[in-house]
């Protein structure tokens, strides 16, 4: 008999390995009077179901014993944007330590539970989350629809009441404040919250986050680093990854990547293990770099955090090595693990060339390097393109290796670690002699083009000045700095013209979508986001005094990706 309670109408998904666990968890939810409830025996399998169905409640097993555990498969769910923005995570698990693994993690389910658990336990859970959605309801309403002013306001209402839903408002709103570019409003809102409570960990994390947004590294990686250095905040990812963004925007990139060989002590996952080898692979640091991919490689085989590039970046660590005939083998490896893109045949195809030239067989590098080349129809700034010019200069192709890194430079003149990247890779093929002309130059008549752009528009030639900077954004497309200055100056022309024109402003927004995807949650695209607002809100001000220099053009300069 169907028992009507409050419960009814969620559907939940039980995952658990084991068909007894299975079995009881499904009955006790039915207790609560929930009916409709799926199972799944694997992280694979909840994957599936969870892209094909909406759920409210997902039970979920901590050891599911397999490549994948539960918190492995949570924090993809949310990395990947795959969990409805209502549905409940609920992790069960043996570990009473437990806790401090969530904490340490990039995502903390809503609730946890330790064996062994009872219905009661369940509703217990269930009605409190249920209880904080009803508070939130719409501030989230206004969240899902990406409306972050009318969340900010949803927020003020809700505080105003001075319920125990306060603290949660008081969250909600600094990051939304933080998403919408206002990082000082932001700074304000976590520093109450430390007032009324003493110890918050996210409310720390928000002031470093919120120095960071301001482009104040020596003060994120202070704060940041005072919570490191606290009991709590010892082993929280989170901090260790703003300190170490706040020190590679410093220049200090031998202090970051020292941090993430901490951080990756700390939760020596894929995720973390990654991350430190890419930094140390930057950094010349090859044997770190060798050493964290083989244990990602090893510790994700066959499990939904296996990552086929991977394997790249470890072959090109081979080679970087001098160990020619192991890249080989590890390419081979790769060419038997899934289904490839085009891209990484390609990536693949200028590594087996590298490993030819280094064991002396030129006719074969060359002729892999010249396929690579002709494949890679505009270089970006990615490990991709960086590795195809390697090939092409190995092979002895040095002007078409040098236009290519040219490419990758101007794609994203502002980007440090590509630019890492490229001085790596000229110097190890031998060309130390060009980084000087190659990245230094070429970056600097790119910014002097953006200058004499912005010359242009502050001498009231708009239309010039227009033409000069979307003639830049042409010839490099993806190139995240030009495109936050055609976004911005824009935003000028509308305030000097003082008159709206929906076609340039719908050309902003198209600027600022197309950064989004670029530069997913980053600073910089929330500031020029607020300055569109700003821009519009002068505009729609009948008599408003409307002044070029309001614009974030002077953050937007200090801060760096």
């Amino acid at each position: 008999m169907h028992i009507e309670t409050p419960y009814a109408k969620i559907d939940a998904l039980v995952v658990d390995d084991m068909a007894t666990q299975q079995t009881t968890l499904r009955g006790q939810l039915g207790m609560l009077g929930i009916g409709k409830i799926d199972a799944a025996g694997s992280a694979e399998d909840a994957l599936r179901m969870i892209k094909a169905k909406r759920y409210g409640l997902i039970l979920c097993d901590y050891n599911l014993n397999h490549r994948t555990d539960g918190q492995q498969l949570f924090e993809l769910l949310r990395d990947q944007r795959v969990l409805a923005p209502d549905c409940l995570f609920f992790m069960i698990t043996a570990e009473s330590n437990y806790n401090s693994v969530a904490s340490a993690s990039e995502h903390m389910p809503d609730a946890y539970l330790l064996k062994p658990i009872t219905a009661g336990d369940i509703e217990d859970r269930l009605k409190n989350q249920l209880d904080k959605r009803q508070a939130l309801l719409e501030i989230n309403r206004h969240l899902n629809k990406n409306d972050l002013a009318a969340a900010v306001t949803a927020c003020d209402t809700l505080l105003a009441k001075k319920d125990r839903w306060y603290m949660h408002a008081l969250q909600i709103k600094g990051q939304a404040l933080l998403d919408l570019g206002c990082p000082d409003d932001a700074k304000r809102i976590y520093q109450d919250a430390l007032a009324l409570r003493d110890g918050l960990m996210w409310a720390q994390l928000g002031l470093v986050k919120a120095a960071k947004a301001s482009g104040k590294f020596e003060e994120s990686k202070r704060l940041g680093q005072e919570i490191l250095d606290s009991q709590e905040g010892s082993k929280c990812l989170v901090a260790f990854d703003l300190v170490a963004a706040s020190m590679e925007a410093l220049g200090d990139t031998n202090s970051a990547l020292t941090l993430m060989k901490q951080a990756a002590q700390v939760v020596p996952s894929a995720k973390r293990l990654r991350v430190l080898s890419e930094s140390a692979y930057r950094n010349g640091d090859l044997a770190t770099a060798k050493a964290s991919l083989s244990k990602a490689l090893k510790s994700s085989q066959g499990a939904m955090t296996a990552n086929s590039q991977d394997l790249l970046i470890m072959a090109q660590t081979q080679i970087d090595m001098g160990e020619a005939k192991e890249a080989l083998e590890t390419l081979c490896e790769a060419a038997t693990r899934g289904s490839h893109t085009p891209e990484f045949d390609n990536v693949a195809l200028a590594i087996r060339a590298q490993a030819h030239a280094l064991l002396g067989d030129t006719d074969k590098a060359q002729k892999e390097a010249a396929q690579a080349l002709a494949s890679m129809r505009q270089g970006k700034a990615d490990f991709a393109t960086v590795t195809v010019a390697r090939a092409a200069l190995q092979a002895g192709q040095v002007e078409a290796g040098l236009a290519l890194l040219r490419q990758a430079v101007n794609a994203d003149h502002e980007n440090s670690r590509v630019q890492q990247l490229i001085c790596k890779a000229l110097t190890d093929t031998g060309h130390t002699e060009q980084i000087e002309l190659l990245v230094k130059t070429a970056t600097q008549g790119l910014k002097t083009r953006l200058h004499e752009a912005k010359r242009l528009l502050r001498a009231g030639e708009l239309d010039e000045a227009l033409v000069a900077i979307e003639g830049e954004l042409a010839a490099f497309p993806d190139n995240t700095t030009v495109l936050l200055e055609c976004a911005q100056m824009n935003c000028m022309s509308l305030r000097l013209k003082k008159s709206l024109d929906d076609r340039r402003v719908e050309q902003v927004r198209d600027y600022l979508a197309r950064l989004e995807k670029l530069l997913p949650a980053n600073d910089r695209v929330a500031s020029m986001r607020r300055y569109l607002r700003e821009t519009l809100a002068a505009l729609q001000t009948k008599g408003s005094a409307i002044e070029i220099s309001s614009g974030p053009a002077s953050s937007l300069v200090k801060m760096v990706k």
